[in-house]
């Protein structure tokens, strides 16, 4: 079923794209009476986000015949529709509007009573902009030329411009005997276009925190039998968390809409229940793929982030601009790719005005009512915290955690899915923008946003974020974009950069990634206005998720470098009758002749530690290192190209070319060392290590014998084996060659 309504939306698209309309409204006649009042209600219902806390949901269109229309200039008798949806209601509110006069005899005083209005728009017969976009979107025959616009607090007023009187409703009209030209104007008695464009007002249930979307005091005429009488309800929201889960259906959940009217005259209509939605995962899991390196090797590869649609159209611009549109003029048609990308140098945000087009972007309908008395949040030019109009296009918070000191990641201002097959849908960063995802201007120009990392072993966790926004995509296609930060360091192992686990592990930086912005406020209660300061909580952001991050993934893993040696017969002293001396070399220094890739260690400076296990005048000794690397008892730092030479008996020193100079000279002292029986394992920071060593009888050094010491571990050629570096104790690939 999924399937079928993505083509569905593809479908309706290009109808919009090739100026098609909606079914005529039947308007010519004389309307005629005494044919009962039939309406029936529908929508399209959208696929909408599961991890979305104000998730735009599909108009809902209630289309009546018959009844008896009111008399031609008398006042249409007034209705209040309550519009409930299956999960919390989250369209923003847009400030306060007074609930009209208390009239008392002929005292007219103004009521102190307020209401909290929404964004929720009610419209009567699919009225036609006086500035549209796209201008070559056809407007519905016989429908009105303007949208006149009017608060449904259900008020009453002494200014209303088609009713007079002190104690007439606030969106009170007269009807034109027919039906047919109540809301168009042009004929009847009716010379303009009254009233046809009505903002909800918020009821919020005190217990609950939820909220209903009513319009009072709206002035529904019968159409008769001639004619039709279209409502439409749009800009309704909703938090769909509830129903995100891992047992969805391929088809969605099914969201519905009730719609009930009161009436104080005749335009009665049974309660509608209407689905206006179906729940779909929004943002496909399994988006890190990590990457790794070796400490003492410079540089890094990068680690990738995919976002993925989970349905076409999950991913979203903010709203319409004049480039997603042909040139101006009576043609003008929208284009089939959203690109918001220039939105603030060329272009520019528009409204999205035509009640019965979909744009596809995460705003909704942005009426431009041309009457004297506006709207809360109406603007000519869909100014931020306007009616329908949304903060930010989707956006993505990727959360990299424990960055390992001395590591840079850099992510690309600009992302496009071309490498994946979605060359239409790009994200600018964010830069400055809040942990949450709010705030910040999208920016496609720069180097990007470069994260430096700090943690290390035994420190406090890090958490550092980047953020990315839709600024183009393709709304009939089901789409992709790979995130590949640029990872680099500048190996210094004496300082242990770049930073690795407890006791010289691995090292691991995490990412999370999710949707942004994330929600700060209760899920399911409605949107307080922002007062102007769209971006500075998600307090009112529109959109808003909740986060659906997974625990965290590997994206960045460093190993030590290291090399292991074994000397499996160490012996000295007098009562032994024997000496031993063994050398350490450091022999990642390789031809100029060779090839880049041959020579990936030509600094690896690294350190190295003898652990000894055995027996020293008969007391047992087992894995003590030396030196400790403490500053009573520095390390012994060997650079490439040399060596460090133990004579048990006598201590050790580092041996170097004579251009080559020791980066710092630890010491072994004999205390340690004479008198030993047993093994010693050589323990390095760098990759390239090998050794041999020289057992001989006491006072006579020419006389005993040489062994190469054992490399302990996997060699290189192995690691492509999967799982293969568990069969060595160190963990660890190596050098290792037969000898």
């Amino acid at each position: 079923m999924a399937d079928y309504r993505k083509w569905l939306v593809a479908f309706a698209l290009v109808a919009i794209l090739l100026g098609f309309a909606p079914t005529a409204l039947a308007v010519t006649g004389t309307g005629g009476g005494g044919a009962p009042l039939t309406c029936s209600a529908s929508s399209a219902p959208r696929d909408v986000r599961g991890e979305g806390v104000t998730e735009l949901v599909g108009d809902v269109v209630i289309t009546c015949t018959g009844g008896s229309p009111t008399g031609a200039g008398q006042p249409v008798s007034l209705s209040s529709v309550h519009v409930q949806l299956q999960v919390p209601i989250t369209s923003r509110t847009l400030g306060t509007a007074a609930d009209g006069n208390t009239v008392s005899g002929t005292t007219v005083t103004p009521n102190s009573a307020i209401s909290l209005t929404s964004e929720a728009t009610l419209m009567v017969d699919e009225p036609y902009p006086h500035a549209p976009f796209p201008q070559g979107v056809a407007a519905i025959p016989g429908s009105p030329q303007q949208q006149i616009g009017c608060i449904a607090t259900g008020g009453q007023v002494g200014n209303n411009p088609y009713v007079t009187g002190a104690t007439v409703g606030q969106c009170d009209i007269l009807g034109d005997g027919t039906g047919t030209y109540t809301y168009a104007g042009g004929g009847n008695g009716i010379p303009v276009a009254q009233y046809n464009t009505f903002q909800g007002v918020v009821n919020a249930n005190l217990t609950t925190g939820l909220a209903t979307i009513n319009f009072n005091g709206v002035p529904l005429d019968p159409p008769g039998t001639n004619n039709q009488r279209i409502i439409r309800i749009t800009n309704i929201r909703g938090d769909m968390t509830g129903l995100l889960g891992p047992t969805n259906s391929a088809s969605g959940v099914p969201v519905v809409e009730t719609i009930s009217i009161t009436a104080t005259g005749n335009f009665i209509v049974p309660t509608s229940v209407v689905t206006v939605a179906y729940v779909f995962q929004g943002l496909q899991s399994g988006a890190v793929k990590g990457s790794s390196g070796t400490q003492c090797v410079a540089g890094g590869s990068p680690f990738s982030i995919t976002f993925a649609e989970g349905f076409v159209d999950s991913f979203k611009t903010a709203q319409i601009t004049t480039m997603d549109a042909s040139a101006a003029g009576p043609n003008q048609q929208l284009n089939s790719i959203r690109n918001d990308a220039t939105a603030g140098s060329t272009g520019g945000f528009t409204t999205q005005n035509i009640p019965f087009v979909n744009y596809y972007t995460e705003s909704g309908f942005t009426p431009t009512p041309s009457n004297s008395f506006p709207l809360n949040g109406q603007s000519s030019s869909a100014a931020a915290n306007s009616i329908g109009v949304a903060d930010t296009g989707t956006r993505f918070l990727i959360t990299v955690n424990n960055l390992q000191n001395g590591v840079t990641v850099t992510f690309p201002a600009v992302v496009n899915g071309a490498a994946v097959g979605s060359p239409n849908l790009t994200l600018y960063s964010v830069p400055k923008a809040n942990s949450d995802g709010t705030g910040g201007t999208p920016v496609g120009t720069g180097s990007g946003i470069a994260l430096a990392g700090s943690w290390v072993a035994g420190g406090s966790a890090t958490s550092q974020f980047v953020v990315y926004e839709v600024v183009a995509d393709d709304p009939t296609q089901l789409e992709s974009v790979v995130v590949s930060p640029a990872v680099a360091w500048t190996p210094n192992l004496v300082k242990g950069i770049p930073a690795l686990g407890p006791g010289a592990t691995a090292s691991i930086a995490t990412a999370t990634v999710s949707f942004a912005p994330i929600a700060a406020d209760r899920p399911g209660q409605p949107l307080p206005t922002n007062n102007g300061a769209a971006n500075s909580t998600t307090i009112g952001s529109l959109p808003r998720f909740i986060s659906t991050a997974a625990a965290p993934s590997a994206a960045l893993t460093i190993y030590p470098c290291s090399c292991n040696l074994l000397y499996p017969w160490v012996v000295s002293g007098a009562g032994t009758g024997f000496d031993t001396g063994l050398v350490v070399v450091n022999t990642s220094i390789s031809p100029t002749v060779w090839p880049a890739q041959a020579k990936p260690g030509t600094t690896e400076t690294g350190t190295v530690t003898l652990w000894f296990t055995g027996t020293q005048a008969g007391a047992a000794i087992q894995d003590a290192n030396y030196p400790a690397g403490t500053a009573a008892d520095p390390p012994i730092v060997l650079p490439p190209g040399c060596a460090l030479a133990l004579v048990l008996s006598s201590g050790s020193s580092i041996e170097c070319a004579a251009s080559i100079t020791p980066a710092g000279e630890g010491k072994i002292s004999t205390a340690v060392t004479t008198g030993f029986v047993g093994y010693i394992i050589a323990t390095t920071t760098f990759q390239y290590c090998h050794g041999v060593a020289y057992v001989s009888p006491l006072g006579n050094p020419f006389a005993g014998s040489y062994y190469v010491a054992i490399e302990l571990d996997t060699p290189f050629w192995a690691s492509g084996i999967s799982g293969v570096s568990n069969f060595n104790r160190t963990g660890q690939f190596g050098e290792s060659q037969g000898h």
